[in-house]
């Protein structure tokens, strides 16, 4: 039995890192002009890649990081994605799974919606890196899809306003500081991730994402103010731009992966 649970993990992140090698290329193509069909191609020298080139990443570890063409260095944010997917394929379907491990018609929906959501969270995160913006007609879908999600798994009042209360408290920070503080995509993001997780998880997760940025932009000021050959960064201040829908992805994975209650924590 435990030999069998092994494989349907095994399997299930297998299947998560090879949707999200399909996330990398929605997210860098996403309004670029390039379409999202054919053959994937080094960006540096435009060979087109092999199969074996594209093995979610085993590839990168055996070329080293590097296209086997041309030897230019390839992100690591190509296997970093994968492996995140892989990871939330996985804590999804541990998370939903019944307790006595029965799968059903209502638990195949749930999955796939919430993977669906979290596929979108994703693209965002890469999207929202490379542009500082969040595409709005990915994050509409998101929440039409949470809000589904939600009418599904039911719960108490909390957890049908945590995404409301998410959008009005960062949608009041948006407006005070005329977009400077936080972009209003971060707020419909916000009750994107409400919807989802309801009240506890929701809100932790939000928390979260505070907590995590706030020691990512110090760490990264701190790195900044090293020599340039250390740091390699451009200068940080607190004034930087910073994408924070990362974070709050980040953040709902973390809660959602150990069922965060951080407000009852912190208040009780």
């Amino acid at each position: 039995m435990l030999y069998t649970t092994k494989m349907i993990v095994f399997f299930i992140f297998a299947l998560g890192a090879i949707v999200g090698s399909f996330l990398n290329v929605l997210g860098l193509r996403w309004n670029s002009g390039v379409g999202f069909g054919g053959r994937s191609f080094c960006p540096s020298c435009s060979k087109k890649l092999s199969w074996w080139e594209l093995i979610p990443v085993l590839s990168y570890v055996f070329i080293r990081g590097r296209c086997f063409s041309c030897k230019s260095k390839i992100s690591v944010q190509y296997p970093l994605v994968e492996i995140l997917t892989g990871l939330v394929f996985v804590t999804v379907y541990t998370v939903l799974l019944p307790e006595d491990s029965s799968i059903n018609l209502l638990f195949i929906v749930q999955y796939l919606l919430s993977v669906i959501i979290f596929s979108i969270y994703i693209v965002i995160t890469i999207y929202d890196l490379r542009h500082k913006i969040i595409p709005n007609n990915l994050v509409y879908l998101s929440i039409m899809l949470a809000l589904i999600m939600r009418l599904l798994l039911g719960g108490g009042v909390l957890d049908y306003l945590a995404g409301p209360v998410i959008f009005v408290f960062f949608g009041l920070i948006w407006l005070l500081s005329k977009g400077k503080a936080m972009g209003f995509g971060d707020a419909k993001l916000g009750l994107s991730i409400g919807l989802l997780l309801g009240g506890a998880m929701g809100l932790s997760a939000i928390v979260l994402a505070f907590w995590i940025g706030a020691v990512f932009g110090l760490v990264s000021i701190a790195i900044s103010r090293l020599p340039p050959l250390l740091s390699g960064a451009k200068n940080i201040t607190m004034k930087s731009e910073i994408p924070f829908a990362p974070f709050m992805v980040l953040g709902a994975w973390i809660s959602l992966l150990f069922q965060l209650d951080i407000l009852n924590v912190l208040l009780f």
